[in-house]
């Protein structure tokens, strides 16, 4: 951290995995906040960068400068604790969230892995901009489970996100600009959230990607 500024995220002989670094660039994210994530989850993941920009927020981390060696785990708030433990016992289900692809784009993997990542985004922005945030931090306690399955083609991606909406369950399509690989408005992932049992109901019988 800066002497001068204590906010300041400083990072000097650290050099962010490009090709994460720009996966996160194009989800619309800032220079500054992906490469604090990067620095911050070991350089690695693009699911571990996500899920600390959804909770650096909430959560105390603390590190070497630029030794890049953590001191201690994230610390999970109380209150996050003391839900998710009452939602357990109470017998509530467990939450995972589930992306399907559009199989027959044949897109890369790292145009599929940017797909997902916006229908992950999209659809935790959108639950809480709903008032959901407690099914979330249940999700996000218990593991945060997530599935990628196998879709046939936008129309099978358009069906299950009709399906969704008709039960009551959160989902959020993604269509693609088409800047590369595949034409423009192609509908690439899509992304549900709910219990095991809701999401099984929906997708249970597509296979794993």
């Amino acid at each position: 951290m800066s002497d001068s500024n204590e906010d300041e995220f400083v990072t000097d002989e650290f050099v962010p995995n490009e090709e994460l670094f720009n996966l996160l660039l194009s989800m619309g994210l800032t220079k500054d906040k992906v490469t604090e994530a990067l620095f911050c989850t070991g350089n690695e993941s693009i699911e571990e960068a996500l899920n600390y920009i959804f909770n650096s927020d909430e959560e105390c981390m603390k590190y070497i400068g630029t030794n890049n060696e953590f001191i201690e785990e994230p610390k999970v708030p109380a209150e996050r604790i003391e839900n998710a433990a009452r939602d357990e016992n109470e017998g509530d289900c467990f939450y995972k969230m589930t992306f399907v692809v559009n199989s027959a784009l044949k897109m890369g993997t790292g145009k599929l892995s940017a797909q997902v990542a916006h229908a992950c985004l999209g659809l935790y922005r959108k639950m809480l901009l709903e008032g959901l945030k407690d099914a979330l931090d249940n999700w996000e306690f218990f593991g945060e489970k997530k599935v990628v399955l196998k879709g046939i083609d936008h129309v099978h991606l358009q069906e299950l996100h009709e399906k969704a909406k008709s039960a009551n369950i959160p989902s959020y399509l993604i269509t693609d600009a088409g800047k590369t690989q595949i034409p423009p408005n192609s509908v690439t992932a899509l992304s549900l959230f709910g219990s095991e049992e809701e999401v099984d109901k929906i997708t249970g019988k597509l296979g794993l990607l």
